[in-house]
């Protein structure tokens, strides 16, 4: 009787979890409250980095994953910033590696079908990883073995098939071509503001970590996974998208496809909202909304990738681009002498390279003294801001609504 009453609890605790999971798939704050999930688990800023991570993760559902490295000094909080992300999913789906041998994931068989590989400090010690790239860009990888058998030499070909999302983190800025056209590249925020704020939050009691709340992200994923399998096309108006895409560097041919794919991620995630008529076996399409969240999200990861520069003069700019975000003003000589402890004339050389470079713009107009202040120089984006290209299309009729995935407020694009 007792073991009888035990199966109706679980089943009626697996019952609630289920309707709470759907619900919040439902609900159009999905992402904001992905976000305060990832709070309470003790992630400390890093917003839009989770929320690319989150958006990495469920594409593994799809044909085409897509793949990130996660970058930034050591002790930077790469690993905690990837295992926030990663305990809300089931582990069943994760297959984590420090190390691997050249025929590693050839024999590896289909365990990796559907997973998320999550590869620790991306470097030498860890082994090869070039089958690992082939996973990712080929969703397979076939290995020919000679044997003896029956006193007669034959072949046995092993295969490891995708897809898989992949999820690396390392202290390069840059690796090999290969490696960063194939994943998206990530920065986690090195400020002395994001550092104070761990400091702050440290010694912060968290009596909702034991919650409920990563079960609850567990079912939100096995449900998704019964959508399987399931077509996401594109409307007409998508080829505005493609004609007003930043295409000034050769690299964006990698890039924009796996843009499409973190759009494709977003209309899956989305495929629950009640407005949108599922239908097992017909495709879903994506929506105006479906883009304009994915370019909030990864416009700036693109525009960084694209245009982060190594060296001296990108310090500067990223500087100067915390100083004035941070005081709400542009930054002059004094600042930059105060926050590094330098002379005025190297802090004012220092400036006046990096804005030869392109890296900064002057904000003032000439004045007395010959004082200049800088901000950073606007980088172009990498796709269309998306309520500008509302405004073209037509046909999407007067208005389109939807949750703002960081701030979780409503945003409302109507015609002009």
């Amino acid at each position: 009787m007792r073991k009888n009453e035990r199966r109706k609890k679980n089943r009626s605790e697996r019952r609630k979890l289920r309707a709470q999971a759907l619900k919040r798939l439902q609900s159009p704050y999905l992402f904001n409250k992905f976000i305060k999930a990832e709070r309470r688990l003790g992630l400390v800023g890093e917003t839009l980095n989770a929320l690319v991570l989150l958006i990495v993760v469920v594409s593994r559902l799809l044909p085409r994953p897509l793949s990130a490295f996660v970058k930034g000094v050591s002790s930077a909080g790469k690993n905690w910033l990837v295992k926030c992300v990663l305990a809300l999913i089931s582990k069943r789906s994760v297959t984590e590696i420090t190390s691997a041998s050249d025929k590693a994931f050839q024999y590896s068989g289909s365990d990796l079908r559907h997973h998320v590989v999550y590869l620790q400090e991306r470097n030498d010690a860890a082994g090869s990883v070039h089958p690992m790239r082939l996973l990712i860009s080929e969703g397979k990888l076939v290995r020919i073995v000679p044997r003896w058998l029956a006193g007669r030499l034959v072949t046995k070909k092993y295969v490891a098939r995708g897809p898989v999302a992949s999820i690396s983190t390392t202290t390069k800025n840059r690796l090999e071509v290969d490696e960063e056209t194939r994943n998206i590249s990530i920065w986690v925020n090195e400020s002395v503001e994001q550092t104070r704020e761990i400091a702050k939050a440290y010694t912060k009691q968290n009596p909702q970590r034991k919650s409920k709340e990563p079960r609850i992200w567990h079912e939100i994923h096995r449900i998704l996974e019964n959508r399987i399998g399931i077509e996401i096309t594109f409307p007409k108006w998508w080829n505005r998208v493609a004609e007003l895409l930043f295409v000034d560097d050769l690299r964006v041919r990698r890039y924009y496809p796996a843009f499409v794919e973190a759009c494709r991620t977003v209309c899956f995630i989305r495929s629950f909202l009640p407005h949108r008529e599922y239908v097992k076996g017909q495709p879903l399409e994506v929506e105006f909304a479906d883009f304009a969240i994915t370019a909030l999200i990864f416009d700036g990861v693109f525009v960084e990738s694209l245009h982060r520069q190594e060296g001296p003069k990108e310090i500067t700019r990223r500087l100067v681009e915390e100083l004035s975000s941070t005081k709400g003003r542009a930054v002059g000589v004094r600042d930059l002498v105060r926050r590094l402890g330098i002379s005025k004339d190297r802090a004012y050389t220092q400036l006046r390279r990096a804005k030869d470079a392109g890296l900064l713009r002057q904000a003032n107009k000439p004045e007395k003294g010959n004082r200049k202040m800088y901000l950073p120089a606007a980088r172009p984006r990498f796709v269309p801001d998306p309520e500008k290209l509302f405004q073209e299309l037509e046909e999407l009729g007067p208005d389109v609504l939807f949750v703002h995935p960081v701030t979780g407020e409503w945003v409302a694009y109507r015609r002009k």
